[in-house]
């Protein structure tokens, strides 16, 4: 058995298949996806579990090169902002349509059980390489 990390199957294989520039989406539970994507649906009820927690246990992961928020949270929901740079992101801000645009060329999606607005974040994967 594994030691740490996700112990979600089908996570743990999304998250394996991964490959520098996929992107990935780590949502709450309103963000509307796509049909198509292939989503890991982990809520179980209105704020179970905490799109934070999700976020944090995907991020130990995954190298992530760039990431995207919606414009909106850092108004409303700056919480998430603050948490999502202390994970080390440094998301970039950008209209709430075009980051569900981008969405719709995400490898996969995480739907959380979050219930706050614009708890949502893009993320493009990078490298492990080293210099």
């Amino acid at each position: 058995m594994q030691r740490s990390g996700i112990i979600h199957r089908e996570l743990a294989g999304l998250i394996a298949g991964l490959r520098h520039t996929d992107t990935f989406v780590i949502s709450d539970a309103g963000l509307p996806l796509p049909a198509g994507i292939p989503t890991v649906d982990l809520g179980y009820l209105y704020g179970k579990p905490p799109f934070l927690d999700v976020t944090e246990a995907v991020l130990a992961q995954i190298v992530v090169e760039h990431s995207w928020v919606t414009d909106q949270v850092r108004e409303i929901n700056p919480s998430v902002y603050t948490a999502l740079r202390s994970f080390g992101l440094e998301p970039e801000p950008v209209d709430h349509d075009e980051f569900k645009a981008r969405v719709r060329d995400a490898k996969f999606a995480v739907r959380t059980g979050e219930d706050t607005f614009y708890a949502n974040v893009l993320c493009r994967a990078g490298v492990a390489f080293t210099p």
